[in-house]
C-alpha cells in the first residue's frame, strides 16, 4: 500500500465534506407521494423493516462506503460502526485494497466489526477485484455482503485513474460463483440503468444499488484533486437516482434494487421505495454530520431521517413498506 493511496483516502474523506456535492436536478422535487387526509395510522404504528440481499433488517437505511486505509479512516468507521449498531444499520466500508495491500491498515475497517458485533457489514472492493482479493475482503470484516462497486467516470477524471477491465462481468460473475456470501455492485454517484442491471443479473449479481447523481460528486472530487479544467463539462455526468431506480424496476430484470445518490432525507427515501428500491443508502449526510457535528449529530440525522419515514408513511395511510409497492406517484416537471 504506497502512500499516495493512503493520502489520496484522506483527501476523498476532507473534499467530501467540504461541498463537493451534486449541484443540478436530482428530480426528487419533481416526484410527490400522495397524501391520505383519512389516514388511520400514527407514525409509531408504521413498521420500516426490510431486506438487503435476503437479510432481515430493521429499516431499509443502510450506511453506504464511505473510508478506510488511511489513520483517520479508523476514527470514522468506529463511530459510524457505534451509529449502526444504535440504530440497528447495515453499514458498508469503504474500499479494502488498502487493508489488502498492507495488513497494518487492516484496523481501519475490522474496528467496524469491533464496535458492531452482531451487525450487517458489508465489504467493499472494487469490481475489478480479483477472486482472493474479494475472500479476504470478506474474511477482513466478517461480512455478510460483499459490494462491488463500478467507477469509470471517477477513474476518467482522476488524475492518476485506472482504465477499464476488459473482462470486467466476467469477472464479476466468477466472484459471485465462488464466495460465500451475496454480491451487490453498485456505482460511485453515476448511475447504473437497465440495460447494465441486466448484463450484471445475468452474472449472478443478487441486488444492484444504482448510485445515480444527487449526492457526493466524484467528478468534482477528483477535479478539484486535477490541477486541470478539462474536466469541467463532466461536473453533470450521470442520471439522477429516481430515474435510474424507476429504470431498472421497469425495464430492467428480476432483481433487487437499493438506491443511493442524493438520499438525504426520510421522505426522499420512500420516494425511492415507492418507485421500486428495496433499500437506501446515505454515505454524505452521515458523513458531513459526524465530521461537523460529532457522533450526536450524526446520531439526531439519523433519527430524524427515520422518523421522517415513519410520518410519511403515515400521511400515506401505509403501515409498512410492503403496501408502498402499488402507491400511485404524482410525477411533475
Amino acid at each position: 500500500m504506497n502512500k499516495f493511496r493512503i493520502n489520496r483516502k484522506r483527501e476523498h474523506l476532507i473534499l467530501a465534506c467540504q461541498g463537493s456535492r451534486c449541484s443540478f436536478t436530482t428530480l426528487y422535487d419533481d416526484i410527490l407521494l400522495p397524501h391520505d387526509s383519512l389516514t388511520t395510522i400514527n407514525p409509531d404504528e408504521t413498521d420500516l423493516s426490510a431486506a438487503i440481499c435476503g437479510i432481515e433488517v430493521k429499516s431499509p437505511l443502510y450506511i453506504n462506503a464511505i473510508t478506510g486505509g488511511a489513520l483517520v479512516s479508523e476514527s470514522v468507521n468506529r463511530q459510524l460502526a457505534m451509529l449502526a449498531k444504535e440504530f440497528s444499520l447495515p453499514m458498508a466500508v469503504g474500499s479494502q485494497f488498502a487493508g489488502i495491500s498492507n495488513p497494518q491498515l487492516k484496523f481501519t475497517y475490522q474496528v467496524v466489526r469491533k464496535y458492531n458485533p452482531q451487525g450487517v457489514i458489508m465489504a467493499n472492493l472494487p469490481a475489478t477485484a480479483t477472486l482472493k482479493q474479494a475472500r479476504a475482503a470478506v474474511e477482513m470484516v466478517e461480512a455478510q455482503i460483499l459490494q462491488l462497486y463500478l467507477n469509470p467516470a471517477q477513474e476518467f477524471i482522476m488524475p492518476e485513474g485506472d482504465r477499464v477491465a476488459k473482462r470486467l462481468l466476467a469477472n464479476v460473475a466468477e466472484i459471485c460463483r465462488t464466495v460465500s456470501v451475496p454480491v451487490l455492485v453498485k456505482e460511485v454517484g453515476f448511475g447504473i440503468g437497465a440495460s447494465q442491471a441486466a448484463s450484471l443479473a445475468q452474472a449472478g449479481v443478487r441486488a444492484v444499488d444504482v448510485s445515480g447523481t444527487g449526492g457526493t460528486n466524484f467528478a468534482r472530487i477528483e477535479g478539484r484533486r486535477n490541477s486541470s479544467r478539462w474536466w469541467t463539462p463532466l461536473a453533470s455526468w450521470g442520471l439522477p437516482t429516481p430515474l435510474c431506480v424507476a429504470d431498472v424496476a421497469v425495464n430492467g430484470p428480476n432483481i433487487e434494487i437499493l438506491a443511493s445518490g442524493g438520499v438525504d432525507d426520510g421522505i426522499s427515501a420512500l420516494k425511492c421505495l415507492c418507485l421500486g428500491a428495496a433499500a437506501v443508502g446515505n454515505a454524505g449526510g452521515v458523513l458531513w454530520r459526524l465530521r461537523n457535528q460529532g457522533l450526536a449529530g450524526a446520531r439526531k440525522y439519523t433519527a430524524n431521517y427515520l422518523r421522517q419515514m415513519q410520518v410519511g408513511l403515515a400521511l400515506m395511510g401505509k403501515r409498512s413498506l410492503d403496501d408502498l409497492k402499488q402507491v400511485p406517484l404524482v410525477i411533475t416537471g
